[in-house]
């Protein structure tokens, strides 16, 4: 082969391969005002990953959106809408990997309606819930975003995941005041815990704000106000 040849074959081959092992570019929120956004770093048996989140407002309360990836691989995207004390009324939640599923679902009174949509096949399914219901997925931190918001002091509560179809009958217990430590000052915030019948996890939060969670198989902090993660 002339040499010329050679060495223009080279370059391209080092182009394409240099272009294959750039990492995606990082996922963006959608356009629009938010009224709060952030980044979560979740950890679990599974692996870690980052979860981006934006809360708008909209007519029938707030809009959240959450993009899960993993250095830009998007592995789980949510649009989730509530109404204006929290409460959920409908949205849906694609999972990206290992295939994709779609799950669309709506709240009334005391029902879910759920749709999962995988390639051609679709599944509805209508399931009896406990009026006051909250969704709950419990690796997707924007629905325990929204959980905090929505939850009293101290109370009963009852968790639906539209992705798997379990039900919890749970307690948020009241609330204790705690010392964290980001970037070596102390910072207050409050612990409180949520029960379920075979674990139990941590959350903290400033008033309304997710800092983060703990429990046996998940740990989660909000990047911008505890970068280092839970330093108690």
């Amino acid at each position: 082969m002339d040499i010329w040849k050679l060495l223009i074959l080279v370059v391209v081959v080092a182009g394409v391969v240099l272009v294959l092992s750039q990492p995606p570019p990082l996922p963006k929120l959608p356009e629009g005002q938010r009224v709060e956004e952030g980044t979560f770093w979740v950890t679990t048996p599974q692996g870690s990953w980052e979860e981006l989140f934006g809360v708008y407002p909209v007519d029938a309360g707030f809009r959240v959106v959450s993009i899960v990836h993993q250095k830009g691989k998007v592995l789980v995207e949510a649009d989730l809408l509530y109404d204006p004390t929290w409460r959920p009324l409908a949205g849906a939640i694609t999972q990206r990997v290992p295939q994709e599923v779609r799950y669309l679902y709506a709240f009334t009174n005391r029902e879910v309606l759920v749709r999962v949509q995988r390639g051609a096949r679709e599944r509805v399914e209508t399931i009896t819930a406990p009026e006051g219901t909250l969704l709950w997925e419990p690796e997707i931190m924007s629905t325990w975003y929204a959980l905090l918001r929505a939850a009293p002091r101290e109370k009963r509560l009852f968790l639906f995941s539209c992705m798997t179809y379990q039900t919890w009958d749970s307690q948020i217990g009241e609330g204790k005041e705690v010392r964290l430590r980001s970037l070596g000052r102390e910072l207050p915030a409050t612990l409180r815990s949520l029960a379920l019948p075979a674990h139990e996890f941590e959350v903290f939060h400033q008033g309304d704000l997710l800092l983060g969670v703990r429990g046996p198989n998940l740990s989660a902090h909000l990047v911008e106000v505890l970068p280092k993660g839970f330093q108690t």
